[in-house]
């Protein structure tokens, strides 16, 4: 099984990006304190806001029209324009770190942030666009290498100097900084090997603007659902709320989404594949393969998140904000799934069929949705009215999509393959509950260990989400092996 043998693949990249997360709330609320973990987390918002609307069209475009222009020899061409793209978005990078640096004048804890995300946005860039077009070619092995050392030298950096130096919420920006510098030397030589001979035009720039153009504003509309709400805490509840809830955001989320992103790297460039030899119809084959995986490994993680709450912000988050994000941790995490089921599954039907701007107006609804839940929501609920509103705009997003997404492609959604699924996530709660309450890291090893020997035994059964036909591939590929 193809897909399989691209999760193996792609498994350390998320490995890498788990330890970040976690050891990230782990280092950085314990030395940052909770205002500057706050600030550092608003700081992070803001720059994935400036690259998406700046830099995601170019990148997008990288990953979708790859294959397209391998298929037609035409590789020279589609770098060149990537490249000369790049550069011209650039500038509205630059335009929007300058507006940035005017409105921070007044705030000069954060405007000493600002340099770093400037140089470290173009050169994370750089980086991407040859991350992009790796995976769009099934190059599984560099895409792990690069992403994986780049996560985990970023981290590892930037804890240091979060430790060793008074640079305070910068040092998490000048760790990726540091980290990316050494790829982007060599993927940059790349990048230019692979344009050299080629040629672009004002019209082949101009669609691959108008193809990645609502994508990054359909991001931009996702990171909005997905951070505007501690701007708003910040408004209402102060800095140090902002770093009790990305803390307790940090870990459930991201979590999740890890773990969604993982199945999706796996599977999106098969069903990009299957789309470009047989169309729809191919393409909703392919992506049964794909929610099925989403479904069997997210369902168990969000339950688990939530089963284990307690143990798990005992262990990884520093005392100074640990309570607001214990409370928040198990809503946050089936927020996060039902995220990862946006981005790395509906959303898709848009980007394959190149309707990426309708994909642009439907996310305005969840995300104007839940601009206007957290104003109403945070001032009478705190911390948990930010948390509704995002379980309810993302379930509003899942069911907009879908909705409309299927005049484009059927995808489908095992409901049999998810109550199984849903059963063996539930059969972990009992074994669980009855566990003694040791706290801290032996509490968390062991639940998480008896949980999930729980839920594989129990998905194993009921052959949930295709969890037989994954264990006879792995054992088959084993036979298989030379000796």
């Amino acid at each position: 099984m193809k897909l399989l043998r691209h999760l193996a693949g792609y498994l350390p990249v998320n490995i890498a990006s788990g330890i970040a997360a976690f050891g990230g709330v782990y280092v950085y609320t314990r030395l940052l304190g909770p205002e500057e973990y706050g600030r550092y987390a608003l700081m992070f918002s803001v720059m994935t806001l400036v690259h998406m609307l700046s830099l995601s069209a170019a990148e997008a475009a990288a990953f979708r029209f790859a294959g397209e222009a391998e298929a037609k020899k035409s590789l020279p061409d589609h770098f060149k324009t990537v490249l000369s793209l790049t550069l011209r978005c650039l500038l509205i990078t630059a335009v929007l770190i300058g507006g940035l640096a005017w409105a921070l004048n007044q705030f000069p804890e954060y405007l000493k942030i600002l340099p770093w995300i400037a140089v470290l946005i173009p050169v994370m860039s750089i980086v991407q666009m040859a991350l992009e077009s790796h995976r769009a070619s099934e190059r599984v092995g560099r895409y792990a290498l690069i992403a994986t050392t780049k996560t985990l030298g970023g981290f590892i950096i930037g804890a240091f100097i979060a430790w060793q130096t008074g640079f305070g919420a910068a040092s998490p920006f000048i760790g990726m900084l540091i980290a990316a510098t050494f790829w982007v030397l060599t993927e940059s030589r790349w990048l230019l090997s692979q344009a050299k001979g080629g040629a672009t035009s004002g019209a082949r720039r101009k669609a691959y603007l108008f193809y990645g153009a609502p994508i990054a504003a359909a991001l931009v509309l996702d990171v909005i659902l997905s951070v505007a709400d501690r701007f708003l805490i910040a408004f209402f509840l102060g800095e140090a709320a902002v770093g009790e809830y990305a803390a307790g955001y940090g870990v459930a989320d991201k979590s999740v989404l890890l773990i969604c992103a993982w199945a999706a790297m796996a599977g999106m460039p098969l069903m990009m594949a299957a789309y470009e030899r047989g169309g729809a119809e191919a393409a909703a084959i392919e992506a049964r393969g794909l929610i099925r995986t989403l479904l069997l490994l997210g369902v168990p993680a969000a339950a688990g998140l939530a089963l284990v709450a307690q143990p798990l912000s005992e262990a990884l988050i520093g005392e100074a904000v640990r309570e607001g994000a214990q409370q928040i941790i198990p809503w946050i995490a089936f927020a996060g799934l039902l995220n990862g089921l946006t981005i790395h599954y509906y959303s898709e039907v848009f980007q394959l069929a190149h309707r990426t701007g309708e994909l642009t107006l439907l996310m305005l609804i969840p995300a104007l949705a839940n601009i206007g839940l957290n104003l109403v929501l945070i001032p009478q609920f705190g911390l948990l009215g930010a948390v509704y509103a995002t379980l309810l705009s993302y379930a509003l997003s899942i069911a907009v999509l879908s909705l409309v997404g299927r005049r484009l492609i059927a995808l489908p959604l095992p409901v049999k393959d998810l109550m199984k699924v849903s059963v063996a996530a539930l059969a972990m709660w009992p074994v669980i509950a009855v566990l003694p309450s040791w706290g801290s890291w032996p509490e968390l090893a062991i639940k998480v260990s008896l949980g999930g020997l729980v839920y594989a035994i129990v998905a194993f059964v009921l052959d949930a989400g295709g969890a037989r036909g994954f264990v006879s591939e792995k054992l088959k590929s084993r036979g298989n092996a030379p000796a």
